[in-house]
């Protein structure tokens, strides 16, 4: 008879996890063997939050939850930012956290943490194992986690209970809220939009980008200009002349609402008001498409809500074209268009991005940090595939970029893959690099170095602050990349930067290039 970690590790299996991530401690032992034993792959990240994000990226680009594992105590509240950013970032994940003994627990109050009640805000559902067959509550948690909207799922197991029996039960599956059936608003919907004059496409973070085709499809049946969020960015290429730039709370966001205002109806496709970090959509006239209402407190916009392809290309059938004139549309672009400034000091963020872009393949993978320079990405960085660009973005939390890379490198091993950060989150995640140079991942960081966290020192001068805790002296991330055994170069030119980054892709080796920037450009574009 199998132990609950056996059982567990059997569901994980027959669910196709191939990756777990995490860190080992003395009470999670027997779940992280017993997962070796059925050729689930450990990865052994240096913190528990960059484990969570491991896992959350694998778990967007493959469909299947991530999984990452940690030990009690200390190991589980580490875990508690990378969980709360698969919450905010609606990304199916799997948490196994230790717990003290069962039988010691009441008793026991050495690295005693209340788990259920700590993770019960931040995830879909938080429980501990023990009082049921366990391999089917994991392979019910991989369910749930990845159900409309996904999200995180807690499992504390109990050290003692994981190497005891575990007793199989009857197959139970628990109910998963499907879509509802939406299709009865289609309707409604299509004539909102036919008797509109300038309907404006939204696309957000539920539009899979199994959904791409049919989205495409209506853009073009529709012929009217569309906006993405961050978090989909290339779900439809940006180099369609229709596209009008990323919304919202990226770079030039003022000119971003103008475009929205310029518009008498959204038709909001996957739209989720969590990447958002103004209210502006309660005050526009918006009909919506998504696999889960939108509705919160009195914003109750006009939904059809059920599977999205299919809701799209039921509504598809229903519109009529509604370009815009052209002499709007041309007005809008030129808002969106920036020159990149002539730099004091460093390099241009701006122009920078746009020479990795150029160097870059179209289908590679970008992963973006938190900071100054997330805004510039999220919004000219240019994304031509679905599912090609991550960044953290619900719970905008620094520290992304890196672990991000390794999971999307991972689950993509042949694609290139490239990671950009600022010196503030480098700081943060330095330790990734062991784990990267030792399974010689291939990926590319960019260091956008400017020795200060830009992002709030702009803040405070918009406000009239001095400088305050925002400064520090940024080290040589080449000469810390090289003692990890990394190829690394301080870059200061941009022909540099692209010779290092075309040299590492034709090599197929990791990378770090920390390159000097110039931050007094944020200042006219965040």
């Amino acid at each position: 008879m199998a132990s609950h970690a056996e059982a567990i590790a059997e569901a994980l299996a027959g669910c196709g996890v191939e990756f777990v991530f995490g860190l080992p401690g003395g009470e999670v032992l027997a779940l992280i063997d017993a997962c070796r034993r059925r050729d689930l792959r450990f990865v052994l990240a240096g913190h528990e939050s960059s484990a969570a994000t491991m896992a959350q990226v694998m778990g967007q680009i493959k469909g299947v939850a991530g999984v990452c594992v940690s030990t009690l105590g200390p190991g589980a509240t580490n875990l508690v930012t990378g969980v709360a950013n698969a919450f905010l970032d609606r990304a199916p994940l799997v948490v196994f956290t230790a717990q003290i003994p069962s039988g010691a627990l009441p008793t026991m109050s050495h690295q005693r943490v209340p788990l259920e009640r700590l993770f019960s805000p931040i995830t879909k559902r938080s429980s501990t194992l023990g009082a049921g067959d366990s391999g089917q509550i994991a392979f019910n948690s991989m369910r749930l986690a990845s159900a409309p909207r996904p999200g995180p799922v807690h499992l504390a197991l109990p050290s003692d209970v994981a190497i005891q029996e575990c007793v199989a039960a009857p197959a139970k599956e628990d109910p998963v809220a499907g879509c509802s059936a939406g299709e009865e608003t289609l309707p409604e919907t299509a004539g909102r939009v036919n008797s509109s004059e300038r309907p404006l496409v939204l696309i957000g973070l539920g539009a899979d980008p199994s959904a791409a085709a049919a989205i495409r499809a209506l853009a073009d049946r529709l012929q009217a200009p569309f906006l993405v969020t961050p978090k989909v960015k290339g779900i439809l290429s940006e180099d369609d002349p229709r596209f009008l730039g990323v919304a919202s709370g990226m770079a030039i966001d003022r000119d971003i609402l103008e475009t929205i205002r310029a518009a008498d109806l959204l038709l909001a496709i996957g739209f989720d008001p969590v990447e958002c970090d103004k209210t502006w959509f309660a005050d526009v006239e918006m009909v919506a498409l998504d696999a889960v209402t939108m509705s919160e407190g009195t914003y109750r916009p006009l939904e059809a809500i059920g599977d999205v392809a299919a809701l799209v290309t039921g509504l598809t059938a229903l519109l009529e074209p509604k370009p815009w004139p052209e002499e709007l549309l041309s007005r809008r672009r030129k808002a969106m268009a920036r020159t990149p400034e002539c730099p004091r000091r460093g390099l241009s963020p701006l122009r920078l991005i746009e020479e990795l872009r150029a160097a870059f393949p179209r289908d590679g993978l970008v992963t973006c940090d938190v900071g100054a320079h997330k805004l510039l990405m999220g919004q000219f960085w240019r994304a031509y595939q679905p599912g090609t660009f991550f960044m953290s973005n619900g719970l905008s939390g620094m520290g992304f970029g890196i672990p991000a890379a390794v999971g999307a490198q991972l689950a993509y091993p042949d694609r290139p893959v490239l990671a950009v950060v600022g010196d503030g989150g480098m700081l943060m995640m330095l330790h990734d690099l062991a784990l990267i140079r030792r399974l010689n991942l291939p990926i590319i960081i960019v260091v956008f170095s400017d020795s200060s966290l830009s992002l709030i020192r702009v803040s405070q001068e918009r406000r009239g602050l001095p400088n305050c805790g925002v400064d520090f002296p940024a080290p040589d991330f080449a000469a810390i990349a090289q003692a990890f055994g990394i190829h690394a170069r301080r870059t200061e030119s941009l022909a540099a930067v692209r010779t290092e980054v075309e040299r590492a892709l034709a090599g197929r080796f990791p990378v770090v290039l920390d390159v000097p920037i110039d931050p007094n450009e944020y200042g006219d574009l965040v």
